[in-house]
């Protein structure tokens, strides 16, 4: 049998949360909230799933988007009780709620064998970057969602700063995600494959510089851990990558065909 998978779905999903929009940042310190282009928790819908229906103990998800996978992060930190807060306008002026959440996937141990990792771009685009929209237009603020900066628990974030290439991605997976994959020990992994750190793909403003050998290398290092731990058992979903110009030729299609193809362990052509 097959003890790896690829889900070619669409909306992606690490930007939703428990309950819907998450946390981001469009200006340092000015709160907002968003979907991204998102609807369901995927990677974290699949997670729960296999810890409460499929028997898994230990479940790892890894988001190499890049963008931070707030959404995801926020299901995973919800597996622990904690307080939420939200600020309304109402005819007295501002007022502040706050209320308790909590949502365990199969029991209160959840949090324990549950790990989120996610490598992204993060922090302020300034002029001088020269980062572009995909019209040409120049972009300035916060890396969009403007989250991921803090790791603790079950969260491990790896912000890379507004702009990285190969070098930095593959440090950051050697040095600091494989070791911890490898202490944590999952019996399977999800990983939220987003291919738009490809430096072909508008939506990061030109300012990351992977390419399809680099998602190649990451799944293969991924499958090699899961190999050693939970006997091969990955499920990939797609996230980002929207450079579709140019068809079966195009950077998001060449990245899913070098994903897969590490996912099966042919070699790279």
């Amino acid at each position: 049998g097959f003890s790896s998978a690829f889900c070619c779905v669409r909306p992606a999903g690490h930007h939703a949360g428990p309950s819907g929009a998450s946390k981001c940042y469009f200006e340092r310190e000015k709160e907002s909230g968003s979907h991204g282009f998102c609807l369901l928790s995927n990677a974290a819908i699949g997670a729960a799933h296999a810890m409460a229906v499929g028997g898994m103990s230990r479940v790892a998800i890894v988001d190499f988007d890049v963008h931070h996978g707030n959404g995801t992060e926020e299901c995973v930190r919800n597996l622990v009780p904690h307080q939420v807060s939200a600020t309304l306008d109402t005819p007295m002026g501002e007022a502040t709620f706050k209320q308790w959440s909590y949502k365990p996937w199969r029991d209160e141990g959840d949090a324990e064998n549950v790990l989120f990792v996610s490598t992204h771009a993060a922090g302020d685009v300034k002029e001088d970057m020269n980062a572009r929209y995909a019209s040409g237009s120049a972009y300035t603020g916060m890396f969009y969602p403007g989250t991921g900066c803090d790791s603790s628990g079950g969260v491990l974030n790896i912000p890379l700063g507004p702009r990285f290439g190969s070098r930095e991605f593959r440090v950051a997976f050697e040095e600091t995600v494989l070791p911890r994959l490898d202490d944590f020990k999952p019996e399977l992994i999800i990983i939220s494959a987003g291919f738009d750190a490809h430096k072909q793909d508008a939506m990061n403003y030109g300012l990351v510089q992977l390419g399809e050998e680099d998602y190649f290398w990451v799944t293969d290092r991924l499958r090699a851990v899961a190999q050693k731990h939970g006997k091969g058992r990955v499920v990939s979903l797609l996230e980002g990558g929207y450079r579709v110009n140019g068809g079966a030729a195009s950077a998001l299609s060449r990245s899913v065909v070098a994903h897969v193809r590490a996912l099966v362990k042919s070699a790279p052509k």
